[in-house]
């Protein structure tokens, strides 16, 4: 049997935001999906990986992306 990791990143905002966040998660490794509702955007993020310490990775870059993404836009 095959281990697998996964780990979900949501957020929730602006939309414009919303879709620059979702073109950053769009690389190897991860599933991305923006929705919106009453003018909020959510975005779910799922990473996955065979190996905990390689999942880790994907979301420690991941999540250094998104804030930069993030911290550029205030």
């Amino acid at each position: 049997m095959v281990e697998s990791y996964t780990a979900t990143i949501q957020w929730s905002g602006d939309a414009a935001l919303g879709t620059v966040l979702l073109a950053a998660a769009s690389r190897p490794g991860c599933s991305a999906k923006l929705t919106e509702s009453d003018g909020v955007a959510e975005l779910k993020i799922v990473v996955e990986d065979s190996s905990i310490q390689s999942l880790r990775d994907r979301v420690d870059e991941l999540m250094v992306a998104l804030s930069d993404i993030e911290e550029s836009r205030q």
